[in-house]
């Protein structure tokens, strides 16, 4: 996916073109992309969409299950110097990387067993505000509308790759790390096959980024967040998946010169192993007994998060 990734680093720093649009002419096929703009006071985003059929997927009638790559992001860039991508910006870029290598399989003929609907949004002006240790990069909306446009209905199981620098939590040998399953407001164990596929394609141990339950919450509940690779678990009943992007030091997210692309394409491989297993029935992102087992102590916990 290497090529993939310089391809996507090298569209997206021109604000001239559009996603669909150069999917559309690098590989026709039988995917779809669907685009919706917002503007507002704080400035404007494009979010995309793009459905990739899978040879038994729902799409097609099949029984396949679909999963859902969410490249999350706040911005690719600040309106200050100096110019070119930020670090916040490694979510979309492996998301449109994600894109761009299933519409090239499709044009060769190559499918998935299951649908794939991958998701980001492009906002080439996005603003600061202030977080610690160092300011997070935002969009000109808030999660708490930003996220229900990301995620999809269709999706039964979502990854989010997320820059996630800022941080002294985990530093991964691998470059990026996994964390774990989030489902209906339960933090739960990683699944063993989605560990498996992670030193399948890294060759190296599995690194767990800890979450928290601040990180399960709209950063509009006022509590402090370390990522927000985690939101779309608010706005979905699907199991979620971080995969966030790290160093092994801190790394302002408003810092630019932060991309490495080998990282970035394995993140990339990692996302598309795990949609390619999940849609086999190969792979799972929780233990069912276990969220059994928390319904049957705990009951639905999701009330909390219906507000938003």
């Amino acid at each position: 996916m290497l090529r993939e990734v310089l391809d996507t680093i090298d569209l997206l720093d021109d604000m001239n073109h559009g996603v669909a649009e150069f999917l559309a002419s690098l590989a026709p096929g039988n995917w779809s992309a669907t685009t919706d703009e917002y503007s507002g006071d704080k400035g404007r985003t494009e979010f995309v969409k793009v459905l990739f059929p899978g040879s038994r997927g729902r799409s097609v009638g099949g029984d396949a299950p679909t999963v859902g790559i969410i490249g999350s992001n706040g911005g690719l860039r600040l309106p200050t110097e100096p110019p070119g991508f930020v670090s916040d910006a490694d979510g979309a870029i492996v998301g449109v990387a994600c894109a761009q290598r299933l519409a090239r399989m499709a044009s060769r003929g190559q499918f998935l067993a299951g649908d794939v609907l991958v998701s980001t949004h492009i906002c080439q002006s996005a603003h600061p505000v202030p977080h610690d240790p160092y300011p997070f990069v935002m969009s000109p909306l808030p999660s708490s509308e930003k996220h229900p446009r990301l995620v999809d209905e269709r999706m039964e199981a979502i990854l989010t790759p997320e820059t996630c620098k800022g941080n002294k939590l985990v530093s991964p040998t691998a470059g990026f790390a996994m964390t774990q399953p989030v489902k209906e407001g339960f933090i739960m164990r990683p699944h063993e096959s989605v560990l498996h596929l992670y030193e399948m394609t890294t060759g190296k141990s599995p690194a767990i980024f800890p979450l928290t339950m601040q990180d399960i919450t709209p950063f509009e509940s006022g509590v402090h967040h370390v990522c927000g690779m985690a939101l779309p678990s608010v706005f979905s009943r699907a199991p979620v998946i971080g995969v966030p992007l790290s160093m092994q030091v801190p790394v302002m997210p408003a810092a630019t010169g932060t991309q490495t692309a080998t990282v970035l394409e394995t993140a990339g491989r990692f996302c598309l192993e795990v949609a390619a297993a999940f849609g086999r029935g190969d792979c799972q992102f929780y233990y069912a007994s276990d969220y059994q087992g928390f319904l049957k102590a705990y009951g639905n916990i999701r009330g909390w998060q219906a507000r938003y």
